[in-house]
């Protein structure tokens, strides 16, 4: 039997280590585990214990739904949609003591583990992420153009010289020597 220790330690290292996908897979099983937890400890009596149970599996869904980004792709709007729906279930198994609903729920969490289980397996290293370009800043080209130097107040828009900056050098930070992406 491993000491309480031992098994954190355990843990601690496999999350640490865990790929994006793994953790992804990781998180929704705690969903899993603390909902099965809550319903059982509602049967039992253990308001309380049930109550917790309940917040913790909450909370995992909380923190998988704010790292959706649904605006990167219509796959993602649709993820964010399960997750927000699981999100608005919960609350009302909270506010309405309803956690028999939860039998409802816990399929749904099973048929997202069982997609990113397949996701681990199919791809169990973790993904090249993009790399983002990188500017270096220079006093050449953190500075106002030459003989566009206005010493009394920013022309409107608050930018130097008489030309207002194009919305496409508002987006990439052209000529600022930095990016607004990063």
């Amino acid at each position: 039997m491993f000491e309480y220790g031992a098994t954190n330690s355990y843990l601690e290292t496999e999350v640490l280590t865990a790929t994006p996908q793994k953790l992804q897979l990781m998180l929704i099983g705690g969903a899993i585990r603390f909902a099965q937890q809550a319903k059982h400890l509602k049967d039992a009596g253990q308001d309380e214990a049930a109550w917790e149970a309940l917040l913790r599996c909450r909370g995992i869904i909380t923190e998988i739904l704010i790292n959706i980004k649904p605006q990167v792709t219509p796959l993602a709007g649709s993820v964010a949609g399960i997750y927000l729906y699981l999100f608005r279930e919960l609350s009302d198994i909270q506010i309405s003591n309803q956690y028999e609903k939860i039998t409802d729920l816990v399929p749904v969490l099973e048929e997202e583990r069982e997609t990113w289980r397949q996701l681990c397996e199919a791809m169990p290293e973790a993904p090249e992420m993009p790399r983002e370009e990188v500017k270096e800043i220079t006093a050449a080209n953190s500075q106002p153009p030459a003989g566009n130097l206005n010493l009394g107040a920013a022309p409107s828009g608050g930018h130097w010289g008489s030309a207002s900056p194009s919305a496409s050098e508002y987006a990439t930070g052209a000529g600022s020597g930095f990016s607004l992406d990063a």
